[in-house]
């Protein structure tokens, strides 16, 4: 029995040697991809070139280009929106820095073959070696929060989780067709949760321990405490506060906003006051109180894109 057919989407920005690594081990899969897509966020380190190489030399390589950097959520909204014109199964949505084992797209196809009635698969994702746990989430019953799945889940031939990172997830094409892309605005940081809570009005994922990526992440160098806010923070904020408006109950806005307001509101206001680490925090409120604001113009702006149409209420953002 042929498996199906599938399609990989991998985007990348500024890590060439990285990507290199990564498209090899894609194309040596034991169950070849039938069109792996590579969104180049503008990068500025060579991609470029090596990605026109590639091409000629890979037939099965399709590069979309990217006038400005849109960010891993804009780079995965592109690919796949590009995988919904071939004629495959499942897509695959790794990183530049996601390195596959050989066999992994050959256990997660056995896997669904399997278990046909999931409809999202994914790996595990391992970091110098060990298992890194905060790649699969379960949800929480109230506040929307996530919490990583055991390491002792890992010991099973499978598990069922709620929440999966895009480093490695498998989703069938018709049921992407039928959420919609990821939303661009994003950026980076809770696109792929949120992306994760509307395959899972469809389908859990199911997390097949032994299909195995090493993931060659730098993790977090910051060793200073308190710690100080970078650029990133903001979209963790903003996009948190998008996240829960759009998915959550009365209940967990609540508790979220509570969450927020005592864990990142308060506590900066606080080490400004004592000015922890001789360190006023101003650039820290000002960051928190520009993504609130952002937060709620984009939720605004987003209910502006929903109209009725003959009592259907759809999304701009999805495609169908």
């Amino acid at each position: 029995m042929k498996s199906p057919g599938y399609a990989v989407v991998i985007v990348t920005y500024n890590r060439k040697k990285l990507l290199c690594e990564c498209v090899h081990r894609v194309i040596y899969q034991t169950v070849p991809a039938d069109k792996i897509i590579i969104v180049n966020n503008a990068s500025t380190d060579g991609t470029k070139k090596y990605l026109e190489e590639l091409s000629a030399r890979e037939t099965v390589c399709e590069i979309i280009e990217c006038p400005r950097n849109i960010g891993g959520a804009g780079g995965f909204a592109k690919g796949i929106s590009r995988a919904f014109k071939y004629n495959v199964d499942c897509v695959l949505m790794i990183d530049d820095d996601a390195m596959l084992a050989p066999d992994y797209m050959e256990k997660l196809l056995k896997a669904k073959a399997e278990k046909p009635a999931y409809s999202a698969l994914a790996g595990s994702v391992k970091v110098n070696g060990n298992i890194d746990t905060g790649h699969r989430k379960k949800l929480s019953k109230a506040g929307m929060f996530f919490k990583d799945c055991a390491a002792s889940l890992y010991q099973n031939a499978y598990f069922e989780c709620d929440i999966a990172s895009f480093c490695g997830m498998l989703l069938d094409k018709k049921l992407m067709m039928q959420i919609g892309l990821p939303h661009e605005e994003y950026f980076i940081w809770h696109d792929d949760a949120e992306y994760s809570l509307r395959i899972r009005k469809h389908s859990r994922f199911l997390v097949i321990p032994d299909a195995v990526l090493d993931h060659m992440t730098e993790g977090n160098k910051e060793k200073t405490y308190p710690r100080r806010y970078n650029w990133r923070d903001y979209y963790n904020i903003r996009n948190r506060l998008l996240l829960v408006e759009e998915h959550g109950g009365i209940q967990d806005k609540i508790l979220n906003h509570l969450y927020m307001f005592l864990h990142i509101v308060c506590r900066n206001w606080l080490f400004g006051f004592i000015r922890a680490g001789k360190y006023d925090w101003e650039y820290e409120k000002h960051l928190v109180r520009k993504a609130y604001i952002d937060a709620r113009s984009m939720q605004s702006g987003r209910k502006r894109t929903v109209w009725k149409n003959s009592g259907i209420c759809i999304r701009k953002e999805s495609h169908s």
